[in-house]
């Protein structure tokens, strides 16, 4: 039997996955420097084997789109790195950055979002992004809920994690 998760990777493969802040600095990371996952305060939660999860998930997907809010998200939660090794990555991240297409919602447009008020700006614009055909993956439970109930195709990254393990 095919899990729901499968059938909206199934439905959406060859087409556009947009990756939510988390997952997106994972997999930043990961390209830079795996043995940082899991070591690295932001990323305790993950492990150089979900690196290598999102990077198969990813690989099923031609475009890999973000925002500028989760971009800045990214950089932010970067910005924990020891100072011996940030100007590294953050080069890393720079050649990394031509794999993604960045989408633009202007703040007025995801201010009018229904989920601004509950989940803030980076999420009311995913929202936004999401009403296109395109798959969420996220790891944000709160942001999962919200945009299942609007009808948007999301994946929970953490779901992905159990059928893996």
């Amino acid at each position: 039997m095919i899990s729901y998760p499968q059938r909206l990777i199934f439905k959406h493969r060859g087409g556009s996955v947009l990756v939510d802040s988390n997952l997106l600095l994972l997999w930043f990371v990961g390209v830079f420097r795996r043995e940082l996952i899991g070591t690295y305060k932001r990323l305790n939660t993950f492990s150089s084997e979900d690196f290598d999860l999102l990077a198969e998930f990813l690989k099923s997907f031609r475009k890999i789109v973000t925002t500028p809010n989760v971009l800045t998200e990214v950089s932010n939660l970067s910005g924990a790195l020891t100072d011996q090794i940030k100007a590294h990555y953050f080069a890393s991240f720079t050649n990394s950055l031509d794999l993604l297409q960045e989408e633009y919602v202007r703040t007025t447009e995801a201010a009018a979002n229904p989920l601004f008020l509950r989940l803030g700006l980076t999420d009311a614009v995913i929202a936004t992004v999401a009403a296109r055909p395109i798959l969420v993956i996220t790891t944000d439970f709160e942001l999962y809920y919200r945009l299942q109930g609007l009808g948007v195709d999301v994946v929970n990254f953490n779901h992905q994690r159990r059928f893996s393990a």
